[in-house]
């Protein structure tokens, strides 16, 4: 089973069990093919907007900084910001979800997206771009947690592993694909064309929205709307009591930080300074590392699922808890994955340092990313394993803390390689990657022991 599969699987059994017979026959998971795959395609379509939101302003750094009369570090905090709420704003859309259901914060959130990217491509101030970028990441990021739990609504469990598969590969090319369209953009329709291109996206899914997607909770299809409660939004804090997820957690926040935000924001610096590219050379370097996440998703959800499959063969039938002792092995997979992010780092590092020829940094984004893939479903899957009734939780805490520290790396990256050259600078970057890695480590020792001996309080049994 895979991450976000299990997002609310249990309340989901319970709800279907409480449906009278009448209302089971027009249950979600008993609609036609045609009406369930419609949703699905916009789930994926909206999976993609975060990352995809977030990026495509990157080849217009520069000519956001010559605008507005701003450094180009500070035009980078476009950026930076966009990203930090997309960690802090799924909090609010997951009690809303819980409370009101899906389909009002599917419209509500695009909704908000796009008349936030509809006024920022018309700001003309520092400040006014800044607050259209933050209310456009604040909606926007429901798309981080919403396609997951409507997958689990709408499909069996016999069907999730691929239908998961689909939307949760989109989340991964977002970014890259972003970068990759960005540049033609900003260098023949202007950077603020990213984003009403991004708002004419947004009003096109709301629109879908409306007429072909219908309620998709059991509860709120019978019931209604229930109580919106505080402790919605603080179970995710609660599971920091838990160190073998907290480790795996910032391991993989760290990873991502680095490796997707860190050398991103160096691209319209580095790439023009040493190479003379423009927009669009900018935004097709991206397409080497959309084709390294591409790669490393193929390898690692069937090699971490390959491996727990064969722990539930080597399981006996006298062994007590089977594969549930042995979840950690489910890390062995991601191991690699962090060895290749520190190699594609140095490797764009270095290249950029004795400027090579510019496919050398871009074989260098596109092994970080491949590396940075085969840890991400690993890690997410390990940690959902370990409570999988509080999927949510789980998941939006290791949301958190990936984009908290993503968006710090704008902030210090930048003049990190300024003052010490790309490569000292993204040599460090490496050394602290390594570092933080050693967690899974650990986890993949000690995990089981902690699992065992240590309950989190206050946290409820939604089973």
């Amino acid at each position: 089973m895979s991450t976000e599969e299990r997002i609310m699987d249990s309340t989901q059994q319970d709800e279907i069990c409480s449906l009278s017979a009448q209302d089971r026959e027009d249950t979600p998971m008993k609609w036609s093919w045609l009406r369930k795959h419609l949703i699905l395609i916009q789930c994926s379509f909206l999976a993609v907007c975060p990352g995809f939101t977030s990026s495509i302003l990157i080849p217009g750094t520069n000519a956001v900084a010559l605008e507005l009369g701003i450094p180009q570090q500070k035009a980078t905090y476009f950026i930076a910001v966009h990203v930090l709420f997309l960690g802090l704003a799924p909090f609010f859309w997951i009690a809303c979800m819980k409370a009101y259901g899906r389909r009002p914060i599917l419209i509500t959130s695009t909704l908000l997206s796009c008349f936030a990217a509809l006024g920022g491509g018309f700001a003309k101030k520092y400040g006014g771009l800044m607050t259209a970028r933050v209310f456009q990441s604040f909606g926007i990021s429901a798309g981080f947690v919403l396609p997951g739990v409507i997958v689990v609504d709408i499909f069996s469990e016999e069907q999730r592993g691929r239908k998961n598969g689909i939307w949760a590969q989109m989340v991964s090319i977002g970014a890259p694909l972003g970068g990759v369209i960005g540049g033609p953009v900003v260098r023949y329709a202007g950077w603020q064309w990213t984003l009403w291109l991004t708002a004419i996206m947004n009003a096109v899914q709301s629109i879908a929205f409306i007429l072909t997607c219908p309620e998709t909770s059991y509860r709120h299809r019978t019931s209604g709307n229930a109580e919106l409660r505080l402790q919605q939004v603080l179970e995710p804090f609660l599971i920091l009591q838990a160190p073998h997820i907290v480790f795996v957690a910032f391991a993989y926040g760290v990873t991502f930080a680095i490796v997707s935000v860190g050398l991103a924001t160096i691209v319209p610096i580095a790439l023009e300074k040493i190479y003379g590219f423009g927009a669009v050379a900018q935004g097709l370097f991206f397409l080497g590392p959309l084709v390294g996440a591409l790669i490393g998703e193929q390898l690692a959800g069937p090699g971490s699922d390959w491996v727990m499959k064969r722990e539930r063969g080597n399981a006996t039938v006298g062994d007590v808890g089977g594969t549930a002792q042995r979840l950690e092995r489910r890390l062995i997979v991601g191991l690699p994955g962090f060895l290749i992010a520190v190699a594609g780092i140095l490797i764009f590092g270095l290249t950029l340092q004795y400027r090579t020829h510019w496919m050398g940094p871009c074989m260098g984004f596109a092994v970080a990313n491949f590396g940075l893939q085969m840890v991400t479903t690993p890690s997410k899957t390990y940690c959902v394993d370990c409570l999988p009734s509080q999927s949510g939780s789980v998941l939006q805490l290791i949301n958190t803390v990936r984009q908290i520290i993503a968006f710090t790396v704008p902030f210090w990256s930048p003049n990190l390689v300024e003052h010490l050259g790309y490569g000292l600078g993204y040599g460090i970057e490496a050394i602290i990657l390594a570092a933080f890695s050693v967690g899974c480590v650990l986890v993949l020792c000690w995990g089981g022991l902690w699992r065992n001996k240590r309950s989190i309080k206050g946290l409820e049994d939604t089973s």
